[in-house]
C-alpha cells in the first residue's frame, strides 16, 4: 500500500484507520509524505505498523514512485490520502486481481450522500466497470514486476499520471483490466470547491490534451 500525502491533515487519518478494518491482514502500509508544510507527517507517525518517508518536493508521482521502491510486496496498491477503503476491500482485491490482469481500481462512492455526487460517481463507476474507460477511481492496482519493466509513473506529470502509467502497463503485458467489486468512498472537496461545471470541463480539457496537446504543461490547483 503507497499512499502519496501532501498536507493531507484533515483526511490521512480517516484513510489509514480504514486500513486497520481490514479483513485481509498480509499488506504494507507506506506514506509518503511529500513536500508537507502541515502535520501530515505527524499525523503518519501515530500509527503503528506503518512507514513514512519524507520528500521535500510535493509531486504526487514521485512520491508514489519512492513508495514503490521501499514496497516489498508483489502487487502495490496506489491509494489517494483522502480516501477510505471498505472493511472487505483488500479481500475482494486478492481475490478478483488475477493472473489475467495487468491492472486493477476499484468502484467508488462520494464522501458527500448527494443526488449530483452520486450521479457524478455512478458514471464514472459504469465507464470503468464496462471497461469503456482503463482509469483510475483513487486506488490502482499492479504488480510489481510490470511496475518496475514499466518505470513507474512519469514524474513530469501531475494529470492524468495513472492514465499514463495504465497505458504504460498494458502495452507491456497484454493482459486485462480489472474493475474490483468494491466501492473506495472518495473526498468530494475538490467538487465542492470547483463544483460540477468546472470538474467536468477541466477533465474534458486534460482528455483532449492527452491526444492532442501535451499534458505535462497542465496545471493542476491543489486543493485544501
Amino acid at each position: 500500500m503507497v499512499i502519496p500525502a501532501c498536507n493531507e491533515e484533515k483526511y490521512l487519518e480517516a484513510t489509514l484507520n480504514s486500513l486497520k478494518l481490514q479483513e485481509f491482514k498480509d499488506y504494507e502500509t507506506i506514506v509518503v509524505c511529500n513536500g508537507c508544510t502541515d502535520n501530515t507527517e505527524a499525523i503518519a507517525k501515530k500509527q503503528e505498523n506503518t512507514t513514512i518517508i519524507s520528500f521535500p518536493e510535493a509531486n504526487v508521482s514521485k512520491a508514489r514512485n519512492i513508495g514503490a521502491g521501499k514496497a516489498s510486496g508483489k502487487v502495490l496498491l496506489f491509494l489517494d490520502a483522502d480516501s477510505t477503503l471498505e472493511q472487505d476491500a483488500l479481500t475482494k482485491i486478492n481475490e478478483q486481481f488475477t493472473d489475467n490482469h495487468y491492472a486493477a481500481t476499484t468502484t467508488s462512492k462520494p464522501s458527500i450522500p448527494s443526488l449530483k455526487f452520486n450521479l457524478a460517481m455512478g458514471l464514472k463507476n459504469f465507464y470503468l466497470s464496462t471497461g469503456l474507460y482503463e482509469g483510475c477511481s483513487g486506488a490502482l492496482i499492479c504488480r510489481r514486476e510490470d511496475f518496475d519493466k514499466a518505470n513507474g509513473y512519469d514524474s513530469d506529470l501531475i494529470v492524468k499520471e495513472h492514465r499514463k502509467l495504465i497505458i504504460k502497463l498494458k502495452r507491456a503485458t497484454r493482459k486485462e483490466f480489472a474493475c474490483i467489486d468494491t466501492p473506495i468512498t472518495t473526498s468530494m472537496r475538490r467538487y465542492q470547491q470547483w463544483g460540477l461545471t468546472k470538474a467536468t470541463l477541466f477533465w474534458t480539457k486534460q482528455w483532449l490534451k492527452n491526444y492532442f496537446g501535451d499534458l505535462k504543461k497542465s496545471e493542476y490547483e491543489k486543493v485544501r
